[in-house]
């Protein structure tokens, strides 16, 4: 295998098309190569070697770029990249050999500050190219969903990206963690801190925070993981925050997660949690993972009421259709009738108001 080999001419030109989507894209690369005489074919090659050949392509035509921008240069970038990531987009991503790449190239290019507002000949910059390119990588890491580009053009995506200015944030510091944790990267040292002790309260509150941050960089880079353990939140008044502050801000939506069933796996859990709180010594049960740490009546109680704040507020707010909870709402209502909270909560839901008579 030749470790420094390009795309051929004839795959480059079919990658070179700024007007035709990726997809397109995608199809004229392959007539290409059925087209090829059989020693410059690539079609049987692997798809490492494949993906060793775009990026190498990638690297001499970004050089290139710099100096001689053109729409052609846009385009073979933009496509290189997508079939890369289309070609090893079922590793995982830290497992991904080509991670490294695409954070390199985010760091490499910044976030350049291109301008369209004096530009009137269609020429393009390298500084556009450049903004091009990383928007794409980033929004692919990202929401790991390559299909979203594959009917958009890199012309359409330079008018997103530039003229539009639609950037997005990203933090890259959760892919260089990765790297770090899988070896690729030396693990960065922890800055010391100078900072008198805290105390108690302060340090469990920095510790949350913490965790908030790093659960939000979990969603991006792991989501699985991420939503498996946004399902077994504890029922805490600072967890159930944290789900609201989700949903209000669009964050999961914002990442491809669906928000109904990570919210319904949720209540699901916290309903297990109340059933074994209910129970008494010595009863078993399918019990959760999570140590309790209060039984009995009173307990259980205290937590139901928590419970329906929160889905109160969800049906409120409109942050969630009904219907995505109401199997949690039916299993609630019925199970936990005794407590007049719950009555209240059941006349709120079926009527659209408040229970006001004091039930006993």
């Amino acid at each position: 295998m030749n470790t420094a080999a390009t795309l051929t001419r004839a795959e480059t030109h079919a990658l070179s098309d700024a007007d035709r989507t990726c997809e397109d894209a995608n199809r004229q690369l392959g007539s290409a190569r059925a087209h090829a005489p059989r020693d410059h074919n690539a079609a049987d090659t692997g798809i490492f070697e494949e993906s060793l050949r775009l990026k190498n392509t990638l690297d001499a035509c970004e050089a290139q770029a710099k100096f001689k921008p053109s729409w052609e240069a846009l385009a073979l970038l933009v496509n290189c990249e997508y079939r890369l990531y289309v070609l090893n987009q079922t590793t995982p991503l830290r497992n991904n050999p080509f991670l490294s790449h695409w954070v390199e190239a985010v760091q490499r290019l910044g976030t350049p500050t291109a301008q369209r507002d004096a530009k009137t000949d269609g020429s393009i910059l390298s500084d556009e190219i450049s903004t091009v390119r990383v928007e794409l990588i980033k929004a692919l890491l990202q929401s790991r969903n390559p299909s979203q580009f594959a009917r958009a053009s890199p012309r359409q995506l330079h008018s997103n990206y530039v003229e539009m200015r639609q950037t997005s944030l990203f933090n890259i510091r959760s892919y260089v963690r990765m790297l770090e944790e899988e070896g690729i990267y030396e693990r960065t040292p922890e800055p010391e801190s100078d900072s008198p002790k805290s105390t108690a309260s302060d340090t469990k509150l920095n510790e949350f925070q913490r965790w908030k941050l790093g659960m939000l960089s979990r969603l991006e880079t792991e989501p699985e993981h991420a939503v498996a353990e946004l399902t077994h939140l504890p029922l805490e008044l600072s967890s159930l925050d944290f789900l609201t502050t989700l949903l209000q801000e669009h964050t999961l939506q914002g990442l491809n997660i669906e928000p109904a069933p990570v919210i319904a796996d949720y209540i699901q859990h916290a309903l297990r949690m109340m059933e074994q709180m209910g129970r008494g010594p010595g009863e078993t049960g399918a019990a959760e993972p999570e140590v309790m740490l209060e039984t009995g009546r009173e307990a259980q109680t205290r937590a139901v009421k928590l419970l329906l704040l929160f889905m109160r507020s969800l049906i409120r707010k409109a942050l969630l259709p009904l219907e995505s909870i109401y199997f949690e709402i039916q299993e609630i209502c019925i199970r936990y009738v005794w407590i007049r909270e719950v009555r209240a909560f059941r006349a709120f839901v079926e009527e659209g108001h408040e229970e006001e008579r004091d039930e006993g």
